[in-house]
């Protein structure tokens, strides 16, 4: 948040260096004018007290306590100059917002493992059975049986098989 404070800083005194090397003042509003003047006062006030008040501390230790002093007249110089636009704007309604997920505020317990069933055995299909010699009256089938020739049929321990190709399906 002071990273904020700092560019509006900076962005202030850039804008009062160029309106001084034109000639004329940039911040139009007598609240903003009030407001940017009690902030240069102050700075150089802070900062001389911050220097004369405690030699022992370092640079940057000096420039902490300064700017956590100034903190409070940045924010005014902003609300007055800047219409009160020191953060930035609600996202537009057309715009993708990715959502949080809230806190979890307890921790869950571990749940019981959930009770398998049993393994269920998957049918295994048959080998197809093949003709693998036939002759005038029968055929012999992969398997090792014997089918005789009844017209275009075939009949063996199965039943009344049919020969599809060189596979016997018998239904």
């Amino acid at each position: 948040m002071t990273a904020r404070f700092a560019v509006l800083l900076i962005a202030a005194t850039f804008c009062g260096m160029v309106g001084a090397a034109r000639g004329e003042e940039l911040p139009r509003s007598a609240a903003c004018r009030t407001a940017l003047k009690a902030l240069d006062g102050a700075e150089e006030a802070i900062a001389a007290a911050a220097g004369a008040s405690s030699p022992s501390l370092s640079d940057q230790e000096r420039q902490h306590v300064v700017a956590a002093r100034l903190q409070p007249l940045r924010k005014r110089v902003g609300d007055a100059c800047l219409g009160g636009l020191t953060t930035s704007p609600p996202p537009s309604q057309h715009s993708w917002v990715v959502p949080t997920a809230p806190a979890r505020a307890a921790v869950l317990a571990p749940r019981a493992p959930m009770p398998t069933a049993p393994p269920v055995a998957l049918p295994r299909p048959q080998a197809p059975v093949t003709v693998t010699q036939c002759n005038a009256a029968t055929c012999l089938a992969s398997d090792g049986s014997t089918l005789t020739r009844v017209g275009p049929t075939l009949v063996g321990p199965r039943g009344t098989c049919t020969v599809q190709g060189v596979f016997l399906r018998c239904p």
